[in-house]
């Protein structure tokens, strides 16, 4: 099945975080495969969120430093002339062109009915928003019919 970077993502984003052991590995497995390569990484401009670790008292409260923000590499804060720390959050920006670029993603019986599992629910549920559609009909083509009107 070809996916697109964003049909790959919300499908990273709906698979279930826990399940028996098989399922476990099997999901593992599928999330590697749909991960991004080191070579696409390098297509994306990929910034991460750092903040400073500055903490003062004045007049009796702690008062932490509010110098935080998303950076190529790790920056000083200019307030205090410390190395600002990781926060874990990282930002992607990808650009047009490798947003249409697909890659063939083989899903096994299983993998593949976990992922269809999930999305029924999110349809369910009522809650498939407009960036899960292309994914949705490549899991459950529409029938002509629906097409019809």
């Amino acid at each position: 099945m070809k996916l697109d970077i964003m049909e790959r993502v919300k499908l990273l984003e709906v698979l279930p975080p826990q399940g028996d052991l098989i399922t476990l590995k099997i999901l593992r497995k599928l999330r590697e495969t749909l991960s991004f390569s080191e070579a696409e990484l390098k297509l994306f401009d990929t910034s991460y969120e750092y903040m400073c670790p500055h903490r003062s008292e004045e007049t009796g409260r702690l008062v932490k430093c509010e110098n935080k923000g998303f950076f190529v590499a790790q920056p000083t804060c200019g307030m205090h002339d410390e190395l600002m720390l990781p926060t874990g959050e990282m930002n992607l920006q990808i650009p047009p062109a490798a947003l249409a670029k697909t890659k063939e993603i083989h899903l096994g019986t299983q993998a593949l009915g976990i992922a269809a599992s999930a999305l029924k629910q999110l349809n369910n549920s009522g809650q498939l928003t407009e960036a899960h559609v292309s994914l949705y009909e490549k899991f459950f083509p529409p029938d002509d019919k629906d097409t019809e009107d």
